[in-house]
C-alpha cells in the first residue's frame, strides 16, 4: 500500500477510529430500541421513527468500518480510500447519536483524522510539490520545445482546428496548393498555376491544380501580385491561419473533391433557393470564420524566445549608446553597410544593398529577407564609428534617419492592443482591406510598436501596394485609350462576378444585385457585342448555353480603370465608347437569336435547319390574349430540355389517350391574370387546363367543402392558381408546357425522367401493399399523361420553323397590297418561350 502523505493519519489509526465510530453508532441504536420498549402506547409511533433512523445510520457506520478493513487488507488500494471510509463512519455515528437523542461523543473522533500539519511539514510538502512540478515542466519542455503558455496555445489551436476546419470544405489538394504558395514559388501564367523550381525564376516548374487555385484565390486565401513576368500567388493572413489549422487537424479534410462538394452543398443549400444557385454556392469555397482569425495565435518555441531575448539585449545596448566603461567597443569595418532585417530585427551586413544570408529567428525561412530579398522598410545606414565620451563633434553630425516608431501606419493596417504582462505590452495588427467589410487580424504579436510598424509595412508591400501605386504616364495614356462609360464598366463587373448569359431574347445578367435576391437585368445588345468585338469579353459554352466572361485583357483594363477612379485620374464617360474591333472579330457577333453559331460550335440536335420545316396541324382555337411583357423570363427559367436527353424509343410505355380540354376566352383571361411565378408553377405541373373526372358531388357542394372544411393553409395555396391546386388528382392534369408552346418534339413524356406508369397500389406505413387503387372508368393508371394529340413514341416530330419577319413593302406599292397583320395563333399560352 502506498505511504500516506505528511500530516495524514496512518491506516491503523483510521481502522481504530472507524471501529470505535461503528460501536458508538450501534450503542445509540440500541438505546433508541430500549426507549421504544420502555415507552407507553401513546409515544410508540414517534419513538419507532427515531429507532428506525438510528438503525439506518448504525448500519451505514458498520458498513463503512467493514469497507475500511477490506481496503486496508488490499495492497492495491490507496490510503486515501481507508481515510475516506473512516470519515464516513464517524459522520454516520454522529448522525445516529443525534437521531437517538444521546450525547454526540463521536465528534471527538474527528480530531484523530484531521491532525494539523506543523510549519516544517508544510514546508516539506510545498518543496516536494514544487520539485515535482519543475520536473514535469522540464520533461514537457524537452518533449515540445515550448513553455506552458505556448503549450496551452497549441492545445487551443487544435481545438479551434477541430471546430473550423470542417467548415472549409477542403481536401488534401487544397492544402498542397497553399503549401506551394507558402514557399513563395507559386505563380500564374497562361491560364495555369505552377510552382517554380527556384524563387524568382518564373518559368516552368510543376503544375498545380488550376481549379483549386482559382477557388482559393476567389475565397480570399490567396492574393495575386503582378510581376513583370508573371502573377505571383502568395498567402493572405486568412490563408496562413487556415493552412496552420488544416495542418493541425488533417482528419477534417475530405477524401475527394466530390465529397467536399457534397458537404458544401448540404451546408449551403436552402429549400427556397434555385438549383443553379445551390450548385454555384457549393462550388465556391467559404471564407474562414472571423473568430478563427481572432483566436488563433502561432505558438513560440523556446529557441525563438531565446533569440528574441538576445535581440532585445543587443537593441537595448545599442539604444543606450553601446558604451560600457572599461570595456572596449568592437568597431566594424568602415566600408561595410548594415541594414535592419524586417523579419528578425537584427542589423546585418549588406552587399550592394542586399542582406547577406543569415539564420532567421522570427518567422519561417521563406519569409526572411536574409535569403536574398531587398529590405523595403528601412534605409540602410553606414556602420557607426566607436563612440568616445569626450568627442565634442558628435553633436554636429547629420541627423539620423527616422526610426520605425516615427513612420506613419500604412493605409488599411492599424495596431491593436493585446493582453499585456507585468513587464511589457504586446501589440497586434488588423487589416481592413484583406477581407472586404471585416477587420481581419494578422498573425503574430509584437512587444513594441516599431516592430509592429515594420510588420505592417511588410504586409502592405506584399498585399496592397500594387493596387495603390500611383499610375505612371504610360498607364494614364492607356486609361485614355479606354473611355468606357459607367454602364460598360458595370457589364464588365457583371461578367466577372455574376452570370452574363445569352438567350434567344437577348443578353441577361442573372442575380446581379448583391443586396436583393434573384434580381435579373437585361443588358443592351450593342453594349455587350461592342465589348466582345474589342476583345474585353470572351464567350464560353456549358450545358445551359453561352455565357460571357472577361478576357485577360478585360480583367487588366478593369483593374486599371478601378485604380484610375480611386486616384481621381479618370472618371467614367458620359456615353458608351465606340471601341475599335479586333481584326478577328470585325465580322460581328453571331447572335443566338438569329440562329448563328461560332466557328466550331455545333448546332443542337433539337434545332434543325429552318429549310426543313414540318408544320404540325393546329385545330381552330379561340384567340389567346397577348403575352405580357414580363413573360420572356419563362424562356430562361423553364426552357425545354435538349433533344439528346429524350427517352429512348424502347423505354416509352404504351401511350394512354385522354380527352383534351379547350379553354374558353373567359378562362384564358383567368389564366392570364395569374401572377407570373404561380403561372410558371401551374405550367410545370400541368394544371393550367385540367380535365376533371366525373364526380357525384356537385360543384356547389365542393365549393362549400373547400370554403368551410379545408384548413387555411389549403385555401391559401388554392387561391394562387387559376383552377386551384389541391383539388386535382394526378390523372386530371392537362397539357404539358412544351406542347402548349407547340414544341411537341420535346413533350415531357418523350424526355428522360418524365412521368411513367405505376401499378396504382396503395401502401401502408410499413411499405406493404394494402389494396389496388382504380380511379378511372377504363382502369387507366393514375399518372399524368400529356393530353396533347401528338405522338409520345416513335420518331421525334420535327421542330416548327421559326417565324420570319415580313419584308417592308416597296414605297411605290399601293397600301392595299401590303400583307395584313396575322392574327394571334391559338394555343400559345407561352408565346414568349419560342
Amino acid at each position: 500500500m502506498p505511504q500516506t502523505e505528511t500530516g495524514e493519519p496512518t491506516p491503523q489509526t483510521c481502522l481504530q477510529v472507524a471501529r470505535q465510530a461503528a460501536e458508538l453508532a450501534v450503542a445509540a441504536a440500541d438505546e433508541a430500541t430500549n426507549a421504544v420498549c420502555r415507552s407507553r402506547s401513546g409515544n410508540t409511533a414517534h419513538l419507532e421513527e427515531v429507532m428506525y433512523a438510528a438503525d439506518r445510520e448504525a448500519a451505514e457506520a458498520e458498513r463503512h468500518a467493514a469497507r475500511a478493513e477490506d481496503y486496508a487488507a488490499d495492497p492495491e488500494m490507496p490510503d486515501r480510500a481507508v481515510i475516506y471510509c473512516a470519515r464516513e463512519a464517524v459522520d454516520r455515528a454522529v448522525r445516529a447519536q443525534e437521531a437517538a437523542g444521546v450525547e454526540a461523543t463521536a465528534t471527538a473522533l474527528r480530531a484523530a483524522l484531521e491532525r494539523k500539519l506543523t510549519p516544517q511539514e508544510h514546508a516539506e510538502r510545498e518543496t516536494a510539490r514544487r520539485r515535482e512540478e519543475a520536473q514535469q515542466e522540464a520533461e514537457e519542455r524537452a518533449a515540445t520545445g515550448m513553455d506552458s503558455d505556448n503549450r496551452h496555445q497549441t492545445f487551443m489551436n487544435r481545438f479551434y482546428a477541430e471546430e473550423y476546419v470542417p467548415e472549409l470544405g477542403w481536401t488534401a489538394g487544397h492544402v498542397r496548393v497553399l503549401e506551394a504558395a507558402e514557399t513563395g514559388r507559386l505563380y500564374w501564367r497562361d491560364g495555369q498555376a505552377r510552382q517554380a523550381a527556384r524563387r524568382g525564376v518564373w518559368d516552368g516548374g510543376r503544375k498545380v491544380h488550376r481549379e483549386r487555385t482559382q477557388a482559393l484565390h476567389a475565397a480570399g486565401f490567396l492574393v495575386a501580385v503582378q510581376d513583370a513576368e508573371a502573377r505571383m500567388l502568395t498567402l493572405t493572413p486568412m490563408g496562413q491561419v487556415a493552412l496552420a489549422l488544416a495542418r493541425l487537424h488533417p482528419a477534417a479534410l475530405y477524401e475527394s473533391d466530390q465529397a467536399a462538394y457534397e458537404a458544401r452543398y448540404a451546408r449551403v443549400a436552402k429549400r427556397h433557393d434555385r438549383s443553379d444557385d445551390k450548385k454555384e454556392a457549393a462550388r465556391r469555397l467559404p471564407p474562414l470564420d472571423p473568430s478563427a482569425l481572432r483566436l488563433y495565435q502561432r505558438p513560440v518555441t523556446l529557441v525563438e524566445q531565446e533569440a528574441r531575448a538576445a535581440r532585445e539585449a543587443i537593441e537595448q545596448w545599442e539604444d543606450e549608446g553601446g558604451y560600457c566603461p572599461g570595456v572596449p567597443t568592437p568597431a566594424p569595418a568602415t566600408e561595410e553597410v548594415t541594414a535592419r532585417c524586417p523579419c528578425c530585427g537584427l542589423r546585418k551586413v549588406t552587399v550592394s544593398g542586399v542582406l547577406v544570408p543569415h539564420k532567421p529567428t522570427r518567422t519561417a525561412a521563406d519569409d526572411c529577407p536574409g535569403s536574398g530579398l531587398r529590405p523595403g522598410v528601412e534605409t540602410p545606414c553606414p556602420a557607426v564609428e566607436p563612440r568616445v565620451e569626450d568627442a565634442p563633434a558628435a553633436a554636429a553630425e547629420a541627423a539620423p534617419a527616422p526610426g520605425a516608431d516615427e513612420l506613419p501606419w500604412p493605409p488599411g493596417v492599424r495596431p491593436v492592443s493585446l493582453m499585456s504582462t507585468h513587464y511589457r505590452d504586446w501589440w497586434g495588427l488588423e487589416c481592413t482591406r484583406c477581407v472586404p467589410g471585416v477587420s481581419a487580424p494578422l498573425p503574430g504579436k509584437w512587444d513594441s510598436t516599431g516592430d509592429a510598424r515594420l510588420a505592417a509595412y511588410a504586409h502592405y508591400d506584399d498585399a496592397h501596394r500594387p493596387a495603390d501605386d500611383v499610375l505612371t504616364e504610360q498607364e494614364i495614356a492607356e486609361v485614355e485609350r479606354w473611355p468606357l462609360s459607367a454602364a460598360q464598366r458595370t457589364v464588365l463587373s457583371w461578367a466577372r462576378h455574376a452570370e452574363l448569359r445569352e438567350y434567344d431574347d437577348g443578353f441577361w445578367a442573372l442575380d446581379c444585385v448583391p443586396d436583393r435576391w434573384d434580381v435579373n437585368k437585361k443588358v443592351a445588345r450593342a453594349r455587350v457585342t461592342g465589348l466582345w468585338a474589342a476583345g474585353l469579353l470572351d464567350v464560353r459554352l456549358d450545358s445551359s448555353g453561352r455565357y460571357l466572361v472577361p478576357s485577360q485583357e478585360g480583367r487588366r483594363v478593369a483593374r486599371l480603370l478601378r485604380r484610375a477612379k480611386r486616384q481621381g485620374v479618370a472618371e467614367p464617360a458620359a456615353k458608351d465608347a465606340r471601341l475599335a474591333p479586333l481584326p478577328k472579330r470585325s465580322s460581328g457577333y453571331p447572335l443566338q437569336s438569329e440562329g448563328r453559331y461560332f466557328k466550331g460550335e455545333e448546332r443542337p440536335e433539337g434545332d434543325p435547319a429552318p429549310a426543313e420545316p414540318v408544320p404540325a396541324p393546329v385545330a381552330a382555337e379561340p384567340p389567346v390574349a397577348t403575352a405580357r411583357a414580363d413573360q420572356p423570363l419563362l424562356r430562361r427559367l423553364f426552357a425545354p430540355r435538349a433533344a439528346h436527353e429524350q427517352r429512348p424509343e424502347h423505354g416509352v410505355p404504351a401511350v394512354i389517350r385522354r380527352p383534351q380540354r379547350t379553354l374558353t376566352p373567359e378562362e384564358y383571361g383567368v389564366v392570364q391574370g395569374t401572377p407570373l411565378l404561380n403561372l410558371q408553377a401551374a405550367l410545370i405541373m400541368g394544371i393550367v387546363d385540367p380535365v376533371p373526372n366525373a364526380s357525384p358531388m356537385p360543384e356547389e357542394a365542393g365549393e362549400w367543402v373547400r370554403r368551410h372544411v379545408w384548413p387555411e393553409h389549403f385555401q391559401a395555396i388554392e387561391r394562387k392558381y387559376p383552377w386551384g391546386f389541391n383539388r386535382w388528382a394526378t390523372c386530371e392534369r392537362g397539357t404539358c408546357w412544351n406542347c402548349l408552346s407547340r414544341r411537341c418534339d420535346l413533350c415531357v413524356h418523350r424526355q428522360s425522367g418524365g412521368p411513367t406508369v405505376d401499378g396504382n397500389w396503395v401502401h401502408g406505413l410499413d411499405g406493404r401493399t394494402v389494396a389496388p387503387l382504380i380511379l378511372r372508368p377504363g382502369d387507366e393508371p393514375c399518372v399524368w399523361w400529356c393530353r396533347c394529340s401528338c405522338p409520345k413514341d416513335g420518331p421525334v416530330p420535327a421542330r416548327p420553323a421559326k417565324k420570319q419577319k415580313a419584308a417592308p413593302p416597296a414605297a411605290s406599292a399601293p397600301a392595299a397590297t401590303a400583307t395584313p397583320a396575322r392574327a394571334p395563333e391559338p394555343e400559345v399560352l407561352q408565346a414568349a418561350l419560342w
